[in-house]
């Protein structure tokens, strides 16, 4: 493979020979494809963001103009391209040759890096300034070294999918072709005979029964309780919350009390009613089967499944005798969940996951033969209705302890197998894969850990390593699993690029993780703007910086600030005051930091630098919020142990109170920062965390009150309450940019605004891509400061471009931050 460092060719851009104001012509293939056509409007709207000139599109060439040819080669591989530059009668012209049309779409996004641009599972970063149009010498060809690559977007958290409504889907989806991957699966947590207030529910993706029980469209005609996160309910060590009653403001951007993505809206208490669950399935279907079918429009596989042996809800359990299913009932019900799966949403794949506990404990033998003989009963049931889709299998580890490679024994060649790495990403890649062979072997590293869920994770040197020993072992297919999206948005970023540039790793030996400052060396200028070694290496330190552990055991990272404790992402408050005190040195570096925010030129490279700056120092707070309430535990344990109520109540007045003042105090700048930044739903998420597992649950900041009111006889002072008001700046937050929609249809998205005043107004400003004239839209208020873009087809005919304005009485603030400059933009398919 031949390689060209993105950030070096915007100067060769410069350099180079330029069209000198002849026009840019996109030459399609004879007979375009879907995602052809697609890579043309892609190319010409990214060439237009970076440099003004806005490119035809046509299927002749035209002499008087520069082209950028596209060409499918079928002496390429499926996913193989090339860019190279050639001079003809027309001049110096761009051909982007592919394997097929998704190999072309890649191209383009290979050509829009070159110029600048990068991509993230959030979205794009355009650079500030623009530059003129040149095509440099180019001469590169490409092909990944894994065929199978994306995300597992772990449902189970609001930082996760749970919380992801189409428009989110739809953003990510498209961004991961962008990113060049492949692939996005999803796991199903399935039914649960009691729920104690810890673990799961189950879920909605997946759903179980019978042939006969759904409609010819794949609605459902019988159902059971199922749930995808909502304020409403608990899940995980989460409380039920009304998010009116959310600090610091937050509840301004949610637009219900009980809030949840769409179809989970206006559901009663668990276990809902029958009517609701219905409804729950069949609208999730229906947001699924877009969300699926943009997938494959723009070259993605999908993937569902749930666990095996094959979990039945009680609710159907009850019609069988005695509870007890023959292998055929079992097939019987595979066929169902796989039927109605082809009438309701596109499917790639639908893999089978042990359990969680084989991880952790012994399985017995005849556990693994159960679940080998349900891995069969699934394939069989599959191969009757004739293989609308494959097979595979996952889990929290690859195969049966005495053997991970057992199911190899048991399972034809044409199931992929896969797992996660055990010890929530400190163990590397399982060495079993290395001794399946002749199938596919997809290793799926973690991007991010759940017990420090509320904090952000750098881990990019851990990816590489992980990304170089699956290769080692043979895996074909590298997944990660996250729940988040912009927070860990660097480790995302490593996930794709390793397909594409492994053969230049170099393991280092005893190490859990590869060097990183090739990445952050590129990052930085990216992001911020500035080549600068010093802040290239504040972030090249802070990564990773993890230790190998033995197989299922935990670790531990530089940046981590939270644990699990009765659930994910609580404040380390596991750990002794002086760690506490140490951890919260490690963020030195905020101070080298803080100088750069003068020396960052462009809006949107202040906007970047902005948001990962209060990031980590939402890390740094999150740890001082810690170790407060760590002192307040130990002191409140001492006042506990007096036997006097004199002498208790004095203890409490000089030592409790005042650490309980402060504890409020931290937590205040805590939401404070993270309010500064939230961006995501992911990141709207880590207020519910707050709230609902870490106040509501975990105890921490209110834990003591009602005792010490009590002892004290009278009500404590209003001084240990952080504030219930939104103090900053007007923010504007587009949780989704929208980046594409089909012909036809409406735009619509909403807008969430965090703001001080109470009379907000806004209006979206949108034109035709590269237009003159601006046409303008209110924003509709739904609730509180939540609103919303509705935009008719006859508007959107065409790809467009657009900003949003927000005046709060004093000022008027912009999205983006480039807006008028550089705009969202979306695409018309």
């Amino acid at each position: 493979m031949k390689y060209i460092l993105i950030f070096t060719l915007p100067v060769l851009l410069l350099m180079s020979s330029c069209n000198d104001g002849r026009h840019v012509v996109i030459i399609l293939p004879e007979k375009p494809g879907a995602r052809a056509t697609l890579a043309a409007k892609e190319l010409r709207k990214y060439i237009y963001l970076r440099t003004g000139t806005l490119p035809e599109i046509g299927k002749k060439e035209d002499h008087a103009s520069t082209l950028v040819i596209l060409k499918v080669d079928p002496a390429f591989a499926d996913e193989e391209f090339s860019l190279k530059t050639a001079t003809g009668n027309t001049g110096k012209n761009l051909i982007i040759t592919g394997g097929s049309d998704k190999a072309l779409l890649y191209g383009a996004y290979e050509y829009a890096e070159m110029t600048g641009i990068r991509f993230n599972l959030d979205g794009d970063v355009i650079p500030d300034e623009k530059i003129q149009f040149c095509l440099p010498d180019i001469s590169v060809r490409r092909k990944p070294a894994f065929i199978t690559r994306g995300i597992l977007p772990f449902h189970d958290f609001p930082e996760g999918p749970d919380w992801w409504d189409e428009c989110e889907y739809r953003s990510i989806i498209c961004q991961l072709s962008k990113m060049k991957m492949n692939f996005i699966g999803f796991h199903t947590y399935p039914w649960r005979g009691e729920f104690n207030g810890e673990g799961h529910k189950p879920e909605p993706l997946v759903w179980i029964g019978k042939e006969d029980q759904f409609n010819a469209d794949g609605s459902v005609k019988k159902a059971y309780p199922v749930l995808h996160f909502v304020t409403s309910d608990s899940t995980w060590g989460y409380r039920t919350a009304k998010t009116s009653e959310f600090l610091c403001g937050a509840s301004q951007i949610f637009e219900d009390d009980y809030f949840g993505t769409g179809y989970m809206k206006n559901i009663s208490f668990w276990p809902h009613t029958d009517a609701e669950n219905l409804r729950i399935f069949n609208e999730s279907g229906k947001l699924f089967s877009s969300a699926f079918s943009l997938a494959h429009e723009v070259g993605v596989k999908v993937c569902v499944g749930t666990e095996t042996p094959l979990v039945i809800p009680d609710p159907l359990l009850k019609n069988y005798r005695g509870g007890e299913l023959s292998d055929n009932e079992v097939k019987d019900l595979y066929k169902g969940i796989f039927t109605r799966i082809t009438k309701t949403y596109p499917l790639d794949y639908y893999w089978l996951w042990t359990p969680e506990y084989w991880t952790w404990g012994t399985v017995p033998d005849k556990a693994v033969a159960g679940t080998i003989k349900d891995l069969q009963l699934a394939y069989s049931a599959l191969n009757e209705l004739g293989k609308p889709f494959l097979l595979a299998t996952c889990g929290w580890v690859l195969g049966p302890p005495k053997d991970r490679t057992q199911f190899d024994k048991a399972l034809p060649s044409d199931v992929p197998f896969s797992c996660i790495n055990r010890g929530v990403g400190y163990t590397p890649v399982e060495k079993g894969f290395e001794g399946i062979h002749s199938r596919p072997k997809w290793s799926i590293p973690w991007m991010e850990d759940d017990p420090g869920l509320l904090v952000t994770q750098l881990w990019v040197g851990r990816i590489r390593k992980d990304a170089l020993d699956s290769k080692k072992y043979g895996c074909d297919g590298l997944i990660g699993i996250h729940w988040r999206t912009r927070t860990i948005g660097p480790n995302l970023e490593a996930l794709a690029r390793a397909p594409w540039e492994i053969d230049k790793y170099s393991d280092r030996a005893g190490s859990r993780d590869l060097q990183v400052t090739d990445f952050y060396s590129n990052w930085v200028k990216s992001e911020f703007g500035v080549a600068d070694t010093a802040l290239v290496n504040i972030f090249s330190f802070i990564d990773s910086r993890g230790s190998e552990m033995k197989e299922g055991y935990k670790g531990d990272s530089y940046l981590n600030a939270a644990d699990w404790i009765r659930g994910p992402g609580s404040l380390m408050t596991n750990r002794s005051l002086g760690e506490l005190k140490e951890r919260i040195g490690r963020y030195g570096f905020l101070d080298r930091m803080n100088e750069y925010m003068q020396r960052i030129k462009g809006a949107g490279n202040l906007k970047r630098f902005g948001y990962w700056f209060s990031v980590l120092s939402f890390n740094k707070a999150a740890l001082e919020a810690a170790f407060t309430q760590a002192r307040l535990d130990t002191v409140m344990k001492k006042i506990k142990a007096i036997s006097g109520i004199g002498e208790r109540r004095e203890a409490i007045e000089s030592e409790a109170l005042p650490l309980r003042i402060e504890l409020a105090q931290r937590w205040e700048r805590m939401d404070s920062l993270l309010l500064s930044f939230v961006s995501t739903t992911g990141e709207m998420g880590t207020i519910a965390n707050l709230e609902m597992h870490n106040i509501r649950k975990d105890g921490y900041l209110k834990g003591y009150d009602e005792y010490l009111s009590a002892t004290l006889g009278k009500k404590l002072p209003d001084a240990v309450n952080p504030s219930r008001e939104y103090r900053g700046r007007t923010r504007i937050i587009v949780t989704s940019g929208v980046p594409v929609i089909n012909k036809g249809d409406e735009l619509r998205f909403r807008v969430r605004i965090l703001s001080e005043s109470k009379n907000l107004t806004g209006k979206i400003y949108y034109r035709n891509l590269g237009g003159k004239e601006y046409l303008a839209a209110e924003l509709a208020r739904i609730s509180r400061n939540v609103f919303e873009v509705r935009l008719p087809p006859s508007v959107v005919s065409d790809d467009i471009e657009y900003y949003i304005e927000v005046n709060d009485s004093s000022v008027t603030e912009s999205y983006p931050a480039t807006a008028g400059m550089i705009n969202n933009t979306v695409v018309v398919l």
